[in-house]
């Protein structure tokens, strides 16, 4: 163990000022973000709205990361990673502030658009900013310490947004955890959101490849393919967003938590997402990326099922925790399964396409499922989500299982691009 961490410290040591920057920037954005996710369904429970607009305020963000990823990766070439990220905080906090401050439903809704334009931003930024800021041997250090620093601030800021809710409500409200509150913590997020700014302001990089470059990506794909790779994940993604949006109101409203603890069952989630981060590569030596995509998913399901149907809480929260480690596991996994079915000079395009429709899906079902509570309650979205996942594993299974032979545990996506033609 103290190899391990010794040599993660000098993995940390040998990387670029740029890339040391640009962790530091994802911690703070992460951390933000956190704070200020864990309270604002709660918060716009509690100025009178219903679920059914916490579903659309939930799903107008994705619907813009859908609109814009692809034609924003095309018309940003040529602007510095810098002056993007700087654009990403500047947007993401005027929308954090005004969805804090602003109680009306239509500017409320742009707002939900001027914070999907700052996520789209982010998003065409961060993978290609660490690709071209790390060497081959630097880069999976460097995206492993990306995703742990994410999934560590998102752990730090659900407890903390459950403390300063409680903090706000005693100094200031006589302990009433209401709408004020909430507003207290908004508006302590928007404060961390610029704090990421200076983080930004020292990355020194180079633009962004030859817009020519990248409309050839584009025009190069085979749709085809990409439509077979995709799909599985997109279905996947459309059951996740029956749920995940909704998981701190489902936790609140079900058990009748207070805040702090509701911040404490939130803050597991972002440790769970670690852990199945860790274990990912394990199982894929072992039994390839395909059977490692198959099980995480499928074990995924009878913890999702205790979750929406056991009525406890403990086994509720160890369920969602065991849910999320699993699928997040699969997650790495299905990356380096999909960028394998084609050329490195497609990944952008195809990276662009596939952060553009899974955001779609994910932002369908969260506003229909936000239509489904007002008539359900949970059962019939945590019904359909169970049915994406079993029939997206079916899917994965039928199409690409038999293109990973069992004597070639760890077939690579040559050998799974093989049996796809």
């Amino acid at each position: 163990m103290t190899d391990i961490f010794k040599n993660y410290v000098a993995a940390y040591k040998a990387l670029r000022l740029n890339a040391r920057r640009f962790l530091a920037f994802t911690f703070l954005i992460s951390l933000a973000q956190s704070v200020f996710g864990l309270v604002f369904n709660l918060y716009i429970l509690k100025i009178g709205y219903t679920m059914d607009f916490v579903g659309v305020l939930s799903s107008i963000p994705g619907l813009t990361i859908a609109a814009l990823a692809i034609p924003m990766a095309l018309l940003t070439t040529g602007i510095p990673a810098r002056k993007l990220l700087l654009a990403s905080v500047g947007l993401s906090t005027a929308a954090m502030l005004g969805m804090a401050l602003i109680t009306a439903r239509v500017p409320l809704m742009l707002l939900g658009v001027l914070n999907g334009a700052a996520a789209a931003a982010m998003a065409i930024t961060a993978f290609p900013l660490m690709a071209r800021n790390s060497s081959e041997g630097e880069r999976q250090h460097l995206f492993s310490f990306q995703f742990a620093l994410g999934t560590a601030a998102a752990f730090a800021g659900s407890l903390a947004s459950g403390w300063l809710t409680k903090g706000w409500a005693a100094l200031l409200f006589s302990g009433d955890e209401g709408a004020l509150a909430y507003r207290g913590t908004l508006l302590t997020a928007c404060l961390l959101m610029l704090a990421a700014a200076g983080s930004a302001a020292g990355i020194k990089e180079a633009a962004f490849p030859d817009a020519k470059k990248e409309a050839g990506a584009f025009g190069g794909l085979n749709i085809t393919k990409a439509f077979h790779v995709l799909l599985p994940q997109l279905i996947i993604g459309f059951g996740a967003g029956m749920i995940m949006p909704y998981l701190n109101v489902f936790f609140k409203t079900g058990f009748t938590l207070g805040i702090a603890s509701l911040g404490f069952c939130m803050s597991l989630m972002p440790l769970a997402m670690a852990f199945g981060g860790l274990i990912g590569p394990w199982l894929v030596k072992r039994v390839g990326q395909v059977r490692a995509m198959i099980a995480f998913q499928g074990l995924s399901i009878p913890f999702l099922a205790t979750m929406g149907f056991s009525g406890f809480l403990i086994p509720t929260v160890l369920a969602a925790f065991a849910r999320t480690l699993l699928m997040n596991a699969s997650w790495p996994v299905y990356s380096v399964f999909m960028l394998g079915h084609f050329p490195p000079a497609q990944h952008q395009a195809i990276s662009s396409i596939y952060t553009a429709v899974w955001n779609l899906t994910f932002a369908a079902s969260t506003r229909l499922s936000g239509r489904l509570q007002m008539d359900f309650g949970f059962t019939l979205p945590f019904l359909v989500t169970i049915t994406c996942y079993a029939f997206a594993t079916l899917m994965l299974s039928r199409r690409f299982l038999r293109a990973e032979p069992a004597n070639k545990k760890a077939a690579g996506p040559a050998a799974l691009e093989e049996g796809m033609e």
